[in-house]
């Protein structure tokens, strides 16, 4: 039977079965439609952590090298050791084999904690660069990025709720050096700046890594 729009209650039932249909495919697809729509709002979140850190990273390098050239160069001790970084009681990574087996909720905890500890003692090396004679503009503005750029953790707490809802965040670490970043001897408050330089730089370049292996786990599947 040929429909006009004089037969309306015909009309209406044409377009209920319409919109059923409809209905009906949409419904059908694949679930793995919706879960590669995650995979690619998860990958996003992801890069931009990663851009974040390495950008990160590379500033806290530069800030550290030329905290060295300018106040630290005639210092007799330089060698270091990353035990004696506040963050160094941490459970973290060094042996690529190790990381890479590392489940994907736990390097995420590892690397909120290590953003968390920096907190404090950031706040200080800022204030303490600040009030020295002779620091450089560049230098000090640096440091003030690093600071300020709290996003990277605000990211990483995103995607921790979307790869493993739920999930607690460790407990990170305190800082206890802030006798030694004011103290009076002018070897000793230097010294006390630069290793906490070089520990930013060291942590900082430890979540490039997790971010990057992590990537790895959550959208290769550990084929990368």
């Amino acid at each position: 039977m040929q429909l006009s729009w004089s037969q309306p209650c015909s009309m209406i039932q044409l377009l209920l079965v319409s919109n059923l249909l409809l209905w009906e495919c949409v419904v059908s697809r694949p679930m793995c439609l919706d879960i590669g729509y995650k995979k690619l709002f998860l990958q996003e979140l992801l890069d931009r952590a990663t851009v974040i850190a390495q950008y990160t990273s590379n500033l806290t390098m530069q800030m550290s090298e030329e905290f060295d050239e300018n106040f630290a160069k005639n210092l007799e001790y330089k060698a270091r050791n990353s035990s004696t970084c506040h963050t160094a009681s941490l459970t973290t990574l060094e042996i690529n084999e190790q990381i890479q087996q590392t489940q994907s909720d736990e390097l995420l905890k590892v690397m909120i904690s290590i953003s968390r500890a920096w907190y404090h003692p950031l706040e200080h090396i800022v204030c303490e660069v600040a009030a020295r004679k002779g620091t450089c503009e560049t230098m000090l503005s640096k440091i003030k990025e690093v600071e300020e750029n709290q996003e990277l953790l605000e990211e990483m707490k995103g995607i921790l709720v979307r790869v493993h809802p739920g999930a607690e965040e460790n407990a990170y670490p305190a800082w206890m050096g802030l006798a030694e970043v004011r103290s009076d001897n002018e070897d000793t408050h230097h010294f006390a700046l630069s290793n906490l330089l070089h520990c930013l730089r060291s942590d900082t370049d430890k979540i490039v890594t997790y971010l990057e292996v992590l990537k790895c786990q959550v959208i290769h599947n550990n084929n990368c």
